[in-house]
């Protein structure tokens, strides 16, 4: 929709002055973070390497992963299985003496000290020593005993063994004031899931480094890489149970890479994801830590004009819900029509939306407690409302409250959606008080809509004073007020004498004691954090078995549904199974084409002859290298 087309809100930010969004706003006292992926720093020349590193630190990430593997000019450390070249992590080490140097400290080090796409040569990544080693068999990686004892020698020989050349000859394991976490690897399965085979392999991997290698005791977090690869809206990819059981595992690593769409940002996948108290975020809180690893900008028909637009949406999502996030990736060299960000670019390209991310990201809450890996910042923020992407290009065929976009209250979507669970969001038909319904002293409307003639009123969206003056210079809608523009003023409900439709309604403050709610049959007719009570949606308070809160049953939640890690979840959400020992085939099980004599036969069949799995190679994705587009 464009500009001109939809230059109303149904109340500026302005006008919401006493408005605080207490619905779904992250209140706790713990901050989040922004960060960086820099693949191929170590190999920059020492005076590009050190520009390159001030321009992370001057765009207020705190976080910058590196990878340890062939790139482009060095190969990779282990130059065969078992033998290495300390020469080569001389360079890993002086790329991470100039970032803690550059940066005083404030910088710290994610570390991928290997890269599973190179166990097949695929995403721009060299077939290493263990890809020779296992000759096409991918999974043989995970489940070969013979050949994770190779791979906890690389680790061993990477944090124990080497001595720093520039912090006193210490060992990588202990370099905490430098290094904030250590990956597994980069996606280890990347592109297997259920995992299957060898999925013992990560909790052993994680043991190694946190116990052997003394990364725990050292306060350098063990981290998961992204468990098989980009996470699917709605899937379970990177957090499989195998991570959430095992003790060593400190920070679930999530990576994901989302398109703007018609009727999504690019940031509501993530929105959607992190519902504080889902199943995800309750299952986290307090035992493991969540950030999203690797997170890009994914070209689309529109091109290339919104790839700013669409990293800040998924940055200003990923803050909103107070989850540390690290774009992937950057450079130092031109980023082309690709999705890195350079580095050496203006901040009038897409390094700039980046920076505004980031810089925002630096003071945002979290309701994850990441005070033992990083310092705390010296102020937080205090959002009352969503902030509005400045980068929407003025062509775009929607600039506000469009379905998809973020919300703090219905006043912040088009007046035919309602704002659920932060995110504006097309009502289903069985949502009561919609437009068109019929309504009455018993049947409410929405609370932004008007019952006239026993009839739930479409109402007009309140539009925003515009600019006497235009402003001249700045293109063809410069002289119009977006939507929302919280340094706007709306026009009052007698600016409208022939008006067809009336204004939307104000709806109630969340805070407001005596707010209304909007109509409901059930819970899944609130927000997360309401549940339905004699037809209206009411708040949660404190102690209310709502979402997130521990139980035992169905009937001990206000919510309506207790999932199978007992909390309280949204209502008639699906149970999805899944996971290594998942049943196929329904009623039939595990077996059910044995012979007479118990004996498998078809795909089940028991064989007696060594097979290879040979895993079909992968294309170019945004992991770790964003796909060229």
């Amino acid at each position: 929709m464009h500009l001109l087309n939809y230059a109303a809100s149904l109340l500026s930010i302005v006008s919401l002055t006493g408005f605080v969004a207490a619905d779904l706003r992250i209140k706790a006292d713990h901050f989040s973070f922004g960060g960086v992926n820099f693949p191929g720093l170590q190999e920059l020349k020492p005076e590009q390497r050190d520009e390159a590193i001030q321009a992370v630190v001057k765009s207020g990430a705190r976080v910058i992963r590196l990878f340890i593997g062939g790139f482009k000019i060095f190969p990779d450390p282990e130059l065969e299985v078992g033998s290495f070249d300390q020469r080569l992590l001389d360079i890993y080490d002086n790329t991470l003496a100039a970032i803690h140097r550059i940066s005083k400290g404030k910088l710290k080090v994610i570390i991928a000290p290997h890269d599973a796409h190179a166990l097949r040569g695929t995403n721009e990544q060299p077939c290493d020593a263990y890809c020779k080693m296992i000759d096409g068999a991918f999974l043989d990686f995970y489940s070969n005993e013979t050949i994770r004892e190779y791979y906890k020698t690389r680790l061993q020989v990477f944090f124990k063994e080497y001595p720093s050349l520039n912090f006193e000859g210490r060992s990588w394991s202990s370099l905490n004031e430098v290094i904030l976490g250590v990956d597994l690897q980069n996606e280890p399965w990347s592109g297997i899931w259920p995992i299957v085979a060898g999925e013992a392999w990560l909790c052993d991997i994680a043991t190694h480094l946190k116990d052997t290698l003394e990364l725990g005791q050292n306060n350098i977090a063990v981290i998961t890489g992204g468990i098989s690869g980009p996470q699917s809206p709605g899937g379970t990819q990177n957090f499989p149970d195998s991570a959430f059981d095992c003790k060593a595992v400190d920070v679930i690593g999530i990576h994901g890479f989302y398109a703007l769409e018609e009727e999504q940002t690019a940031g509501t996948p993530w929105a959607n994801m992190f519902v504080p108290g889902n199943t995800l975020t309750a299952r986290a809180l307090g035992k493991k830590l969540l950030l999203v690893e690797e997170m890009s900008y994914m070209n689309t028909r529109w091109g290339l004009g919104y790839k700013k637009a669409a990293i800040w949406d998924q940055g200003n999502a990923l803050n909103y819900r107070g989850i540390p996030w690290l774009y992937s990736y950057l450079t130092h060299e031109d980023e082309g029509t690709t999705a890195k960000v350079s580095t050496t670019r203006a901040d009038n390209f897409a390094i700039g939306a980046l920076k505004n991310g980031l810089k925002r990201a630096s003071t945002a809450r979290s309701n994850f407690d990441w005070s033992g890996y990083l310092p705390a910042p010296s102020a937080l923020s205090n959002l009352t409302h969503v902030p509005l992407n400045p980068f929407t290009p003025d062509q775009s065929f929607c600039t506000f409250g469009c379905p998809g976009y973020l919300c703090d209250a219905a006043d912040g979507c088009r007046p035919d959606l309602i704002c659920k669970n932060s995110v504006c969001t097309a009502p289903a038909e069985t949502q009561p008080g919609i437009i068109g319904s019929e309504c009455n002293s018993k049947a409410t409307c929405q609370e932004h809509l008007r019952c006239e003639d026993g009839i739930c009123q479409e109402c007009a969206a309140r539009p925003s004073i515009q600019p006497i003056d235009p402003v001249k210079g700045k293109g063809p809608f410069a002289q119009m007020t977006v939507a929302g523009d919280p340094e706007s003023s709306c026009h009052l409900d007698t600016d409208n004498p022939f008006n067809m439709r009336p204004w939307c309604l104000k709806p109630q403050p969340f805070s407001a004691p005596d707010r209304r709610g909007n109509p409901c049959q059930s819970a899944a007719h609130c927000d997360a954090n309401e549940y339905c009570d004699w037809g209206l949606c009411k708040a949660c308070k404190d102690g209310d078995a709502c979402l997130g809160a521990k139980c035992k049953g169905n009937n001990k939640c206000k919510t309506g549904f207790c999932n199978i890690h007992g909390r309280c979840d949204y209502p008639a959400k699906p149970k999805k199974i899944s996971g290594s020992n998942v049943r196929n085939g329904g009623r039939k099980g595990p077996g059910w084409n044995a012979g007479p004599k118990g004996q498998a036969s078809g795909p089940n069949k028991v064989r007696n002859e060594p097979m290879k799995v040979n895993i079909p190679k992968d294309k170019v994705q945004a992991t770790g290298q964003p796909v060229a587009t």
